[in-house]
């Protein structure tokens, strides 16, 4: 069966019976597909909105990954930041942080602010710049190149590549074909899944804004990873390289 359609009939399930059935209605239809259900991760993102989560119940709740809202701008660091950061990595979840940019304001110092407040380990997501904001006195041009100057900043610091999320409008009007080095997370819930420009490249899906996630009493947008833990790994801090060991220095004696 094709990813499309898998998708589509997931999406029918969420529409009448919510998050938690719908999941089990799309991992039936891989199964009997023949596909395995662990290809394709389920995650979330919060922010101060979702105020204290239980991680503990959010792992118990089949959720593999899930990104942070660390910073806004360049004044606004995320209440919840610290509490969800740490806690999501004690319950074994792949995390990840994210800047909400803001186009009138310093680019520098919103690189800056998210520098001082994140520091990602080996194994944590790559950072991601959240584009989703108009602004009538900044160009499109000048928003683009304000874009690419974090993330190239941020990934010469992190040493990943950024990714780069918005959604489906935001993406068709500015970003579309002009970022091809990239990966991108849209959100679409339109009940379709995001399009792209044929040299893009799309890794997220968010789907939803709705979902219902034990250990978050309010509703959380939920995402899917289009691959498995494994393709997964490929969007995180990488692990530092070995070091060779120094050369033995034998004395020779006469």
């Amino acid at each position: 069966m094709h990813v499309h359609s898998m998708f589509s009939i997931f999406r029918k399930a969420a529409r009448r019976s919510g998050v938690a059935a719908a999941l089990f209605t799309f991992c039936l239809t891989l199964l009997s597909a023949g596909s395995d259900p662990s290809a394709y991760l389920h995650g979330i993102d919060v922010s101060r909105y979702q105020k204290e989560v239980d991680w503990k119940h959010v792992k118990e709740s089949n959720i593999n990954f899930a990104f942070i809202k660390a910073t806004e701008g360049d004044f606004l660091k995320d209440p919840f930041f610290d509490r969800n950061w740490e806690h999501s990595r004690q319950q074994g979840i792949k995390r990840g942080a994210y800047h909400y940019y803001l186009p009138w304001v310093n680019v520098d110092q919103q690189i800056e602010l998210f520098k001082n407040t994140v520091t990602l380990q080996p194994g944590d997501l790559a950072p991601v710049l959240d584009v989703e904001t108009f602004a009538q006195d900044v160009s499109d041009a000048q928003m683009r190149n304000d874009v690419r100057l974090w993330l190239t900043s941020i990934e010469k610091h992190y040493g990943v590549k950024p990714i780069i999320y918005t959604y489906q409008k935001f993406y068709d009007l500015k970003l579309r074909g002009h970022f091809p080095g990239y990966h991108f997370w849209i959100a679409r819930y339109q009940n379709e899944e995001p399009s792209t420009h044929p040299k893009d490249k799309m890794a997220f899906w968010q789907y939803s804004e709705k979902g219902i996630v034990k250990g978050i009493e309010s509703p959380v947008d939920v995402n899917w990873f289009y691959g498995d833990l494994e393709d997964l790994s490929t969007f995180c801090v990488p692990a530092p390289a070995e070091q060779p060991a120094p050369a033995t220095v034998i004395a020779q004696t006469k």
